[in-house]
């Protein structure tokens, strides 16, 4: 009986473990034909340099207020994990810059974007779903959606998201404490890809982009 029950035991933990494993995929070295990146007539990128760092470049070449761009991808699957990534914004107060993740397509996902424009202010980050063609920023104003962080205006910042069913837990260059919590993720938008974002501005820079999922 004791052997046996040691058993169980032994079956539950591995369980628990196996429940529990991560898996990582790194986009340090990104690789154009494996990813779903934008390119018409009034967006493109490149993978270049910015701020001494190789980094992928977004372009777009006429202001929208209701446009909103992703980089992804093809064949990642993310339900729950980690996301670390590092952006800048080369336009520095017009910028809007950030990450997606859940990605179905380019008009279903969930974001997190960054004004370093507002840096200090509670407009300084903001998470929004995007279920439709236009990017209706307008309707996710509330403080509910928003958080104050300290952000650099050109240079890079890094930033690490955990996402965990229907909570979202936002770093910002490694510090300790949460710079946003948010526990009421779009129930509509359950599993994709995770990318790049880039708003109504005329560039983003992104960079080491490493996911970990669980």
């Amino acid at each position: 009986m004791k052997t046996w029950f040691a058993l169980l035991l032994l079956m539950i933990a591995g369980r628990s473990f196996a429940q529990q494993a991560t898996v990582t995929h790194n986009y340090t070295n990104i690789k154009p034909a494996e990813w779903i990146i934008p390119k018409t007539d009034t967006l493109s990128y490149e993978y270049g340099i910015y701020a001494s760092a190789k980094a992928l470049i977004l372009k777009r070449k006429f202001g929208n207020y209701k446009s909103a761009s992703v980089a992804y991808p093809k064949t990642l699957h993310f339900k729950d994990g980690i996301i670390e990534l590092d952006i800048a914004s080369p336009t520095g107060k017009a910028g809007y810059v950030g990450m997606a993740f859940r990605i179905a397509d380019a008009h279903h996902y969930e974001t997190l974007y960054f004004r370093p424009g507002s840096s200090g202010t509670i407009n300084a980050i903001q998470y929004m779903p995007k279920k439709k063609a236009e990017f209706n920023w307008w309707d996710y104003e509330a403080e509910k959606y928003q958080a104050k962080s300290s952000l650099p205006l050109t240079a890079w910042f890094h930033v690490k998201v955990i996402v965990k069913g229907r909570m979202l837990t936002v770093f910002v260059n490694d510090q300790p404490k949460p710079v946003m919590t948010y526990s009421t993720l779009d129930p509509d938008l359950k599993t994709g890809s995770v990318g790049f974002w880039l708003g109504n501005s005329a560039s983003g820079a992104y960079k080491n982009l490493v996911v970990k999922t669980f």
